[in-house]
């Protein structure tokens, strides 16, 4: 297989936001992978490739790079290494990492469609990435949108046929009525469910580090997905299969052994590091904060890659490493731009900077999944996550997880969901919008959702992360959100000059340049409209739930009195209010031909116009995934 197809398979990987590739062993030592201090004097200041960027794409990409035994290759990652940590490891534990040091905590710029709000964008800020903080939901997406790619925006070599043997490469999926062996115990007590542990064997693999499965399921999450299909949605055995749409139960990225499989401890682990992580083949520097790409200008125009600038750790000397083959940028879908920026690529940002190549489409193009959270007060024995962590079950919960790898803190929180088709839950709205000359046909394909319902069986509120109004009582959420957004979002750069010390007259003071994001929600009339139709759908599984009187369910925010159903005002109002990111960003380095003005990189994800320079994350995808 070329090196272009590694390129291609580490980006899905990264676009859809897919948590890790592999089991971790616990005993490894971060010597025996390279991952400790750089040191000027017996470091190298060469490497064959240099990935900027150590999140998703970046640990995938160093890995099968590395496969050549003739090739070296430096990842330089801004964060830490977390891998053996509790909170990376514990699936649940990953929700403390939100709003940590290991999080990014990126704002928006005020949205200007919603209120004024400031939005924060949660990014994983240690080696792995993402990976290592998000939800480790596994869904691909559908086929029509890989199609899409290469049809619609120019980038052959992207169809779903031409990818899905390189998912299907990367993962393996563990049959959820089998033995998993768990490590601390003879077995685990995970009793199999045949009617939700469904799965299409065909469309899975079964060799490859990525591993995949099912955990822990609610009865919450149950009663979300029965509810679902009493309202006339059919439950689809397998999200990643023959047909996406529909109710279905949330696969995840998850090893047998009930630890969160991420990039990180399963493309960089000794047992997956080609050469067995010898210093040679894949060299690690954690908190390496890159401050710009180094490129040489030829006398024929030519230009080209050669190294990068980063500062290491608490020294703020400046270090240069040079490349002999590529610079591959995997920063993420906006420090990606912001560092083309910071390089003199895509448009002027700074007198100091000079722009060496003009490419205007860096950092345009950014779409992103809008949704809204309804919050349901339920009956006070409704198993959800405040009944499941109630101080007197902690001991029992930790002795399940330590013993058996099984019980709530296996959890990755959201573990159903259901994907549908604005025809099929609001045929009214669609005929009233085609009539009317207003309607978007913003999905794929027939077979690709418009909308997607998910369930966290806890009370959710955009800004109140982690808190409910009343902690006597219990609740769980259902997240209307939409995945095929007509607005479009930027991220530009803030420059601002720091100077060392007292000297504010310094000639030439160090620049601080930090990605300005603004998603743009709400700036198209349709999306507020069809945000009405999947609030309205929302509330009709809610109603439906609120019968069995296990659940209850009353709908306690915003509440149909507040924000009334057949009120397109209040609805427009509630959604600009409380609209929120599901961390699906891409766009901002976009793939496409050298004809379209806005594309940053070719089908091969070479940047236009600058050799040996790559960017390899979900920055490239054209367009946001209907799914993770």
């Amino acid at each position: 297989m070329s090196k272009d197809s590694f390129y291609s398979i580490a980006t899905a990987a990264a676009g859809l936001g897919m948590a890790g590739l592999a089991y971790h062993y616990y005993d490894q030592s971060k010597k025996e992978t390279g991952r400790d201090s750089w040191s000027v004097k017996k470091d190298a200041v060469e490497y064959d490739y240099i990935i900027l960027g150590g999140g998703t794409a970046g640990c995938v990409l160093a890995s099968r790079l590395a496969e050549d035994p003739a090739v070296s290759v430096l990842i330089l990652e801004a964060g830490e290494d977390m891998d053996r940590s509790n909170w990376t490891q514990i699936p649940f534990g990953s929700t403390l990492l939100v709003g940590s040091k290991h999080d990014w905590q990126l704002k928006t710029v005020p949205q200007v469609h919603a209120n004024g709000r400031v939005l924060v964008q949660t990014r994983g800020r240690m080696l792995g990435g993402c990976t290592n903080i998000n939800g480790m939901q596994y869904t691909r997406g559908p086929p029509s949108d890989f199609d899409e790619w290469d049809k619609t925006f120019g980038n052959p070599g992207w169809s779903f046929e031409e990818v899905l043997p390189y998912f299907k490469k990367s993962e393996c999926f563990h049959d959820p009525g089998l033995d998993r062996g768990h490590p601390r115990g003879p077995q685990t007590d995970r009793v199999h469910d045949p009617d939700f542990d469904t799965f299409e064997p065909k469309s899975h693999g079964t060799e490859g580090p990525w591993m995949v499965s099912y955990h822990h399921l609610f009865a919450s999450s149950k009663a979300f997905i029965k509810a679902s299909m009493e309202e006339g949605i059919p439950y689809t055995r397998d999200p990643n299969g023959s047909s996406m749409l529909g109710v279905f139960r949330m696969q995840t990225s998850m090893r047998p052994n009930a630890t969160r499989s991420s990039a990180s401890n399963a493309f960089l682990g000794p047992k997956n590091v080609p050469g067995g992580g010898s210093r040679g083949r894949i060299r690690v520097v954690p908190t390496a904060h890159v401050e710009r790409i180094l490129i040489s200008t030829f006398g024929d125009g030519v230009k080209r890659a050669a190294g990068a600038e980063f500062r290491h750790g608490k020294r703020d000397d400046l270090q240069t490493v040079h490349a002999r083959r590529e610079v591959l940028l995997c920063a993420g879908v906006f420090q990606s731009p912001a560092l083309l920026l910071a390089s003199g690529i895509g448009h002027p940002i700074h007198d100091s900077i000079p722009l060496l190549h003009s490419l205007p489409g860096v950092g345009k193009n950014m779409t992103d999944h809008v949704g809204v959270a309804l919050a349901f007060e339920a009956a006070a024995d409704c198993e959800t996550l405040y009944t499941a962590f109630a101080p007197s079950n902690l001991g029992r919960l930790m002795y399940q997880y330590y013993r058996h790898g099984t019980g709530p803190l296996t959890s990755q929180v959201i573990e159903a969901g259901c994907f549908v088709r604005l025809e099929e839950i609001a045929p009214e709205f669609v005929a009233r919008e085609k009539a009317n000359g207003t309607w978007q046909e913003r999905s794929s394909g027939p077979n690709a959702p418009h909308i997607e319902l998910l369930f966290p069986p806890c009370y959710v509120k955009v800004g109140e992360y982690g808190s409910v109004p009343d902690k006597a009582k219990n609740y769980y959420s259902i997240i209307a959100v939409l995945l095929n957004p007509a607005s479009k979002g930027t991220t530009r750069v803030k420059v601002t000059e720091v100077h060392s010390g007292n000297n504010q007259k310094e000639s030439n003071p160090r620049l601080k340049i930090e990605p300005q994001i603004d998603c743009n929600f709400l700036a198209e009339e349709f999306d507020l409209r069809v945000m009405r139709e999947a609030i309205r759908f929302a509330r009709k599984i809610g109603r439906r739930m609120q019968q069995d009187p296990l659940l209850g369910g009353v709908e306690c925010f915003p509440g149909e009195a507040a924000v009334p159903s057949d009120d397109d005002a209040a609805l427009d109002m509630f959604t600009r209010q409380e609209c929120n990111t599901y961390y699906h960003s891409v766009g901002t380095c976009s793939m496409g031909p050298a004809s379209n003005s806005e594309a940053v990189v070719d089908a091969r994800l070479k940047v236009h116009g600058v050799e040996s320079l790559r960017v390899v994350d979900s920055s490239v995808i054209p367009k946001v995934i209907a799914g993770k």
